[in-house]
């Protein structure tokens, strides 16, 4: 993947002028990130928050809003309209309870992409990943067969086994603490398909382990060998191996040398880590000891596309996280 990788990620997603709402829209760094990309025709923007006050930091931020659209949940003409949808199908939920919930704009925004009037939300600037994952569970709810949410980073490596660039996604840095089996193939499916969209090659989807095929013998091996059998259940459409150490799914040499018939193993591009820790803690090692750009969290499993950003995120970081959501549509 060249050095054009981003720059190829944006003018994908320009062809499809979404709507993405940004429910943290009064966050000076909202405003500035959806500006350039209005000015970009990257996405349509709306931001979410009190017009007067969001007008207010844009000129001091020097920010020209002309093609961003700002609306206040608690005033908006939608928000009976919003909590109507909301309501359709539960039980018990009285109105004055959809109405209240429909002001918060976590929810709000959940709502737009749950009715089409939005075709992604990124959140998260200013609220907890809590808040933006229950926000999406109760408004967008989960694609089939999927029971809990993870997330992927990928992962641009400046020189990969001392060649070029390359980009890998990593599974689950931010999400699943202590995925069971069913739930690490989930992680694994859904990253092999958004690696896909994302770099439009095809995946190998490796489960890492401290095993390689049996060389160990412990209950947090047979997690992962099951999380294998029920993944490649699933169907991907594209190749799934472990119990894998991460020299074995990465390096040639040593998949020669440690494993036989694989179809992964020595050409992973999609890493799924065994849990929460060593996910984020490998992200973060690989981000700083080789120089590497990582590009996300994403999200997984919604049934619509939705994105939680650091509340450390930068102006770049919320662009990229929305370009990656407006592809996730795709």
């Amino acid at each position: 993947m060249g050095a054009d990788f981003i720059r190829d990620l944006e003018d994908r997603a320009r062809r499809h002028q979404a709507i993405i709402v940004f429910p943290e829209g009064e966050d000076p760094r909202l405003i500035q990130a959806a500006a350039r990309l209005a000015s970009a025709g990257i996405a349509r923007p709306v931001l979410l928050g009190n017009p007067v006050n969001v007008a207010k930091a844009a000129d001091e931020l020097g920010v020209d809003l002309g093609a961003v659209q700002v609306l206040d949940p608690g005033e908006s003409e939608r928000k009976r309209e919003m909590a109507e949808a909301y309501r359709a199908g539960r039980r018990n939920i009285q109105e004055g309870v959809a109405l209240r919930l429909m002001k918060k704009p976590l929810m709000f925004g959940a709502m737009m992409v749950k009715t089409g009037l939005a075709h992604g939300m990124v959140g998260g600037a200013a609220n907890p990943t809590t808040f933006v994952l229950q926000a999406a569970g109760l408004a967008i709810g989960y694609r089939k067969g999927v029971r809990t949410p993870s997330s992927m980073m990928l992962m641009r490596l400046p020189r990969f086994l001392g060649g070029g660039p390359k980009v890998l996604g990593f599974a689950d840095p931010a999400v699943a603490v202590d995925p069971s089996p069913e739930e690490l193939a989930a992680i694994a499916v859904e990253s092999g398909r958004n690696f896909r969209r994302f770099t439009q090659e095809e995946p190998a989807v490796a489960l890492l382990s401290f095993s390689t095929h049996g060389s160990a013998a412990h209950p947090h091996v047979d997690r992962v060998r099951e999380a294998v059998e029920i993944a490649r259940d699933m169907n991907p459409g594209f190749p799934i191996d472990g119990e894998l150490q991460a020299d074995a799914a990465l390096v040639p040499r040593v998949a020669r040398n440690k494993v036989r018939d694989s179809q992964v193993a020595g050409r992973a591009n999609v890493l799924v880590f065994p849990d929460l820790d060593a996910g984020n803690i490998a992200y973060k090692l690989v981000q700083y000891l080789a120089d590497a750009e990582a590009i996300g969290p994403i999200l997984q499993g919604f049934a619509r596309p939705v994105n939680d950003l650091s509340r450390g995120a930068t102006v770049d970081d919320i662009v990229k996280v929305t370009v990656l959501t407006i592809l996730q549509g795709e």
